[in-house]
């Protein structure tokens, strides 16, 4: 060959090189050329100083060799709808003892497909299966959150990191959702557990993709890492969940400063939980929040309408507002039946209105997939979920058109509005002849007696009672009237008692609960008191002395007196109130009830 033809042909087989590394580069920066790394500032997201918000949606691509090779086409139909981003779950925890005595996973595909069969024993095709994921999301403009572990057990998560770690017991049949909560809280301090977590993280964070050649912590298709779906909790003993946050998410941070962090704890149910929440998400390594809702089966977040789901929404973006960090419903979904006489449809709009009224930064649906099996799976190969499909291009419209609307509206941004989630309440008539109290003349004074159940307003979280006793769960509280009697009269003090007792939560033994319960009268603060559960029969009668001079005053002018006995948002800890008749043996005066006495 001539030496013309050989520069030719060397210039042909040059440019050819370089056409190859471009098509592979592609995949590998096409993310990066639409914006770089997904920031979080204030309450929002950006991405290279544009407000981000997204419909999201939940994929089924990595476990399942079917999903698998379905891949491609989930994530193109994604895209075709306008979903800007996709969860994708980058764990499983696999073992020899799987199987449905052992308690752990039982899902063929996890024996097939897991990312570690064992403390030292990684699977890299999973690992290389998630390198797929990532890089066609990239090249379908789609970026990528990414959850680390589980809790529940059908994917190994916490009970299988704690039988490697020697504690075997965490997975209980007998229990709710064959969790033994108590035994599966190791998993946040048990160290053995923690470094075996710790290792996945570090595999998955440093990795360098094998279809883009880009590393993990460079590529900004990746919006951020969640450390766990749906992280639970006893009740009150949330510290130790917040401690694995912070070392987590600190950990995250030194091996990829470039990515998002969220903890993944479900969201809450209640006033503390709400608490404990908003201190988790408060973390300085923490960038967003996250909460998750399913009306039909979460019946303790009482969302019975699309008015209740605006409310519960409202709640949560009010909660994430007053510590300035974005909010993302990590997981929503609805069966196709509906639910309280609202269409799956309906339900799909309202999740969607709802999320952009209130200034949110994010919804992901459950789940988006080619399996039409599944009450909550929205499938893209079948006309089944067309409507839903519709509702879901409807969803990333309007977050478009409201991409730059903010602030949310002014109730939003008002954290003590939304202090308690939610609540019962009742209210009476002053003037019921069946709610005023027996009068007693005494010596020195007027003994007032009320029957527990004679509360003429209540309102906590949850309320119940019956003959002779009325109970409160969470933050509340329950209010009694002195009608007012002849004025002109000097009262010395007044003395209020009751029998009081927590409402101890089922996951919570009684010797651990207490409940802070404050008296107020006519508004003013008279005090507070530590009720602990009674023991072995042991009756405790609760006595506050009022010495107040403003109260005083209002019983001196005959004006009523508003006996209120509250849990209040900041008690620690607030473990409702149960009011009841006093037990025999403390009789003081021949009566049982809620007593005021005042003293002339």
């Amino acid at each position: 060959m001539g030496k013309r033809k050989l520069l030719i042909a060397a210039s042909l087989l040059l440019l050819g090189a370089a056409i190859l590394f471009a098509t592979q580069l592609q995949n590998a920066t096409s993310s990066a050329s639409r914006g770089g790394f997904v920031t979080a500032k204030g309450a929002r997201f950006f991405v290279q100083g544009r407000p981000f918000r997204f419909v999201g949606a939940n994929v089924a691509v990595i476990y399942g060799n079917e999903e698998r090779a379905q891949m491609p086409d989930t994530m193109r139909e994604a895209a075709r709808m306008g979903v800007s981003v996709v969860r994708i779950w980058a764990s499983g925890e696999s073992g020899e003892d799987d199987s449905p005595a052992s308690g752990i996973a039982r899902n063929d595909w996890l024996k097939l497909n897991p990312f570690r069969r064992g403390p030292d024993d990684w699977n890299e095709e999973a690992f290389k299966s998630l390198d797929r994921a990532i890089a066609e999301a990239a090249r379908h403009n789609l970026r990528v959150q990414v959850c680390l572990t589980n809790w529940w057990r059908d994917t190994g998560g916490v009970v299988r990191y704690l039988r490697w770690a020697g504690a075997p017991d965490a997975a209980d049949e007998t229990k709710p959702f064959g969790i033994n909560v108590e035994r599966a809280m190791l998993f946040y301090t048990n160290e053995r557990a923690r470094s075996l977590y710790r290792a996945h993280v570090q595999r998955i964070v440093s990795r360098r993709n094998t279809v883009t050649g880009v590393l993990y912590r460079d590529d900004p298709t990746i919006m951020g890492y969640e450390l766990m779906n749906e992280a639970q909790a006893v009740t009150g003993r949330y510290r130790e969940r917040r401690a694995w946050i912070e070392e987590m998410s600190r950990y995250i941070k030194s091996l990829d400063p470039n990515h998002l962090v969220a903890p993944g704890t479900w969201g809450y149910r209640n006033s503390w939980e709400r608490r404990a929440w908003l201190e988790d998400h408060s973390l300085a390594e923490v960038d967003y929040c996250d909460v998750h809702i399913y009306p039909r089966d979460d019946l303790d977040s009482y969302v019975d309408s699309t008015e209740a789901l605006q409310k519960f929404i409202d709640n949560r973006a009010a909660a994430s507002f007053s510590i300035r960090k974005p909010l993302v419903i990590g997981e929503f979904g609805m069966v196709p039946e509906g639910y309280a006489g609202v269409s799956q449809r309906d339900w799909y709009r309202a999740y969607f209105e709802s999320v952009a009224r209130a200034g949110l930064s994010g919804a992901m649906f459950w789940r988006w997939t080619p399996d039409e099996r599944g009450d909550y799976n929205i499938t893209y190969s079948t006309p089944k979920d067309e409507g839903v499909r519709a509702e879901i291009q409807r969803g990333t419209q309007l977050f478009q058109k409201l991409l730059y609307d903010w602030p949310p509206a002014p109730r939003l941004l008002d954290a003590s509005r939304h202090l308690i989630p939610h609540q019962f309440a009742f209210a009476r008539k002053a003037d019921d002849e069946a709610l005023k109290p027996v009068a007693t003349a005494l010596q020195d004074g007027t003994l007032y007696t009320f029957a527990p159940e004679q509360a003429i307003a209540g309102r906590f979280e949850k309320l119940g009672g019956g003959a002779g006793y009325v109970w409160g769960y969470g933050m509340g509280f329950f209010e009694y009237v002195v009608p007012p009697v002849e004025s002109n009269r000097r009262v010395k003090k007044i003395i209020v008692r009751a029998h009081l007792q927590p409402v101890a939560p089922h996951d919570v033994p009684p010797s651990e609960v207490s409940t802070q319960v404050t008296l107020f009268v006519n508004g003013t603060n008279c005090g507070s008191q530590l009720v602990p559960v009674e023991g072995n029969g042991q009756a405790v009668v609760r006595q506050w002395q009022v010495d107040s001079w403003l109260v005083r005053l209002s019983a001196s002018r005959a004006q009523p007196l508003r006996i209120r006995f509250a849990v209040t948002t900041d008690a620690q800890p607030p473990f409702g109130l149960n009011i009841s008749n006093w037990p025999a043996g403390y009789d003081p005066h021949g009566a049982k009830p809620v007593e005021v006495e005042i003293k002339e």
